[in-house]
């Protein structure tokens, strides 16, 4: 490795870093306690419990497993710094009540999503061999906002996706492997598997599409397997795919949120005599069926990740039911596409600034 690229990642680890402690969003406190669960009572049964005060468990296993190992982290660093203040007179005793603070807590379960946008901002390297384009990921405020401010997970299934299609071509089966992982992520994965589905079917034959398929159901069993048994891991994912939110849109600054003026309404709303919801999809599929012709009949590498963020871009803004932090996808595809790059860097650069200003209007931290 380089090493000014490697001095570009260790300087984008080092601030975020910097900015773990201090606030977080109340998402994290669900992550907490369903890692603190996680721990203490085991994965089976998992998702059939209820924590009073916070939400039921809705993100797929890998994230489970992650948020676990984050407290256990968090209780080994703890239990180390009691053992030490207790033998070592001179040690700093304040690393004991700080390192049990709930801020510290939420800072260890953000260390995932900050390790997947270091990940994230390599893979574009080696994708595209330019270090600004690296750079342009890494210290961007909007990507640096959700994983070390917010401590949401965006970047976790994001890693994988583009893991996914830099494999595609070097291993196959690994490609799949990459895709599956995104997916028991978080489920906003699922939205490109067609996109998916059409790269691996051209870069290999109706034989090797199955194959990694099969691998892919395998992975996703044994994943799930510690949880429930494969009828019920199917059950459990199933329920999970409509969301937390049934509103037009919730929170996020897209197509549905414009047309009627931000109001937090239900997307059964009966609009052009469809629903809302009907309406959101249909746009979906028709910006689907274009992406997918066009990727079909223009096959390459880059064409691929133009039809990824095209679909990204698609998905949140056409959608309902999304998320402000949903059009995070978008920004790393954009600099993979194969466009020029002056229009590539003004979009790019356009895209963050919206990005970023609806994120903070919808959490606001820091509060001032």
């Amino acid at each position: 490795m380089k090493k000014s690229l490697l001095f570009l990642l260790l300087a984008a680890l080092l601030v975020r870093l910097s900015l773990v402690y201090f606030q977080y969003s109340g998402d994290v406190k669900n992550h907490l306690i369903w890692g603190h669960s996680f721990l203490e009572s085991g994965p089976f049964g998992f998702y059939g419990r209820h924590f009073p005060g916070f939400n039921d468990a809705n993100y797929p296993p890998l994230a489970i497993y992650l948020f676990g190992f984050a407290v256990f982290i968090n209780l080994v660093v703890l239990a180390l710094f009691s053992y030490l203040n207790t033998l070592i007179a001179i040690f700093p005793s304040f690393l004991v009540p700080l390192f049990s603070s709930e801020n510290m807590q939420a800072a260890f379960l953000k260390l995932p999503a900050i390790l997947a946008d270091i990940g994230i901002g390599y893979l574009i390297y080696k994708l595209t061999k330019k270090k600004l384009f690296a750079c342009l990921y890494l210290f961007n405020p909007a990507v640096i906002y959700v994983s070390a401010v917010w401590g949401q997970i965006e970047s976790l299934p994001i890693f994988f996706l583009v893991l996914s299609l830099y494999l595609v071509k070097k291993n196959y089966l690994a490609s799949h492997a990459a895709f599956i992982l995104a997916v028991l992520s978080k489920q906003t994965a699922l939205w490109l598997l067609p996109v998916f589905l059409i790269i691996w079917a051209k870069q290999g034959n109706f034989k090797t599409l199955l194959r990694g398929l099969i691998l892919e159901a395998v992975i996703f069993f044994l994943l799930y397997l510690p949880f429930a048994l494969p009828p019920a891991a199917i059950a459990s994912y199933l329920t999970t795919l409509s969301g937390s939110s049934t509103l037009v849109s919730d929170q996020a600054g897209n197509l549905w949120h414009w047309l009627f003026a931000g109001a937090r309404i239900e997307d059964n709303l009966p609009f052009l005599g469809l629903t809302v919801r009907l309406w959101s999809l249909l746009l979906l599929v028709l910006a689907l069926l274009f992406i997918c012709y066009r990727l079909w009949h223009r096959y390459s590498l880059q064409v691929a990740a133009d039809s990824l963020f095209w679909f990204s871009l698609a998905a949140f803004f056409f959608q309902t039911r999304v998320h402000d932090r949903h059009l995070a996808p978008a920004l790393p595809f954009l600099l993979l596409t194969s466009y020029s790059p002056k229009p590539k860097l003004f979009f790019y650069v356009a895209l963050s600034v919206y990005h970023m200003i609806n994120l903070y209007l919808s959490l606001g931290l820091p509060f001032l």
